[in-house]
């Protein structure tokens, strides 16, 4: 099963192929740049509700990886469990994979320029 992330607005949704993205983060980690970011900056931009025991159970040693929605927001596409891990152990910051909106629009299902910028404004 494809691992899928969905993100919804009153404009509408949008919907990130993770498994392609992990995929792609795989074959070519060069084409990715990684970020150390705040973890209270990520956990106030989410809302994920997650297992503790299987929270303490994930690897931290494996960078979050994270959407550029606007210049003000960002959004945790994988690492929900890793960044309540992080954040229970103290930690201040995490690594992330951080993808621009253009980088991430190649893994966004049955994208549409207009669309997403519709729904994007909603963040802006």
């Amino acid at each position: 099963m494809r691992q899928k992330y969905h993100f919804a607005t009153d404009n509408g949704i949008l919907i990130w192929d993770v498994t392609s993205i992990l995929e792609d983060i795989e074959q070519h980690p060069d084409s990715y740049t990684i970020q150390t970011l705040s973890t209270a900056l990520l956990a106030d931009h989410n809302d994920a509700r997650v297992s503790h025991t299987r929270a303490m159970a994930s690897d931290l040693t494996k960078p979050l990886v994270v959407a550029e929605l606007s210049k003000d927001h960002l959004l945790l596409i994988d690492g929900n469990h890793r960044l309540h891990k992080a954040r229970a152990l103290g930690l201040e910051n995490i690594p992330c994979y951080y993808l621009s909106q253009k980088q991430q629009q190649h893994f966004i299902v049955h994208f549409r320029p207009s669309e997403y910028e519709h729904i994007i404004a909603c963040v802006s």
